[in-house]
């Protein structure tokens, strides 16, 4: 018995060195992958960085960020693939990763974003039918976000690029979504990161859309 103990004494902390050691490397390891996945320039880019989040998730379980953004990875694969087909396949991974994410950090303003920001690829693969089935539950997303989190300033870009790609007879244009579109560059100067691997995208989109709704 007491060698019984003491093996299962050694295991405990061997596990507990394991765990200790991956906590120590996850900051580092989704800096890293982070960079990979913002100057990636090609599908195959984009796609290890997506898959090499996944396994970052996989291994650290806890944490929701790695599935975030290998959802937003495999959504900006949807808008390089040229088939719909794929498209649709590639934006059905994002909905299960941003799925897996919300299970560990529910009620997440970022996570309601991705949603969000997921049903726009949905919608893209095809206007016409897709925006009237999608487009009321995207923009809720967005508001959803923004009760959840009055300062992130994506889901004021996001609800507001929404509209500007909306028709006017259905409620949008750009001078609805102007001023979501100024409210998010707003939001923007102000934002504080929890920490360097918290979600920091969207300002540069931002002053283009501006730009644009002020043509």
């Amino acid at each position: 018995m007491k060698g019984i103990s003491i093996f299962h004494l050694l295991m405990a902390i061997s596990a507990g060195l394991y765990a200790q050691d991956q906590d120590l490397k996850y900051p580092e390891l989704m800096k890293e992958t982070i960079i990979m996945m913002d100057t990636a320039r090609t599908v195959n880019h984009l796609q290890g960085a997506a898959n090499q989040f996944e396994r970052i998730g996989n291994a650290m379980q806890t944490q929701w960020l790695p599935f975030y953004y290998s959802a937003y990875c495999f959504v900006q694969i949807s808008h390089k693939v040229k088939s719909d087909n794929m498209r649709d396949l590639n934006i059905e991974k994002a909905e299960e990763l941003i799925s897996r994410a919300d299970q560990l950090s529910p009620e997440n303003s970022e996570i309601w974003v991705m949603k969000g920001f997921i049903l726009q690829a949905k919608m893209s693969v095809d206007p016409m039918t897709r925006g009237f089935k999608y487009n009321k539950a995207c923009l809720e997303t967005f508001r959803k976000a923004r009760e959840l989190d009055p300062e992130n300033p994506r889901s004021y870009l996001w609800e507001g690029v929404n509209l500007f790609n909306t028709p006017s007879f259905m409620g949008g244009g750009k001078e609805k979504a102007l001023p979501l579109i100024e409210k998010s560059i707003e939001k923007f100067e102000t934002f504080h990161l929890n920490d360097s691997i918290f979600p920091d995208w969207g300002k540069q989109y931002a002053l283009m859309i501006l730009a644009k709704c002020k043509n």
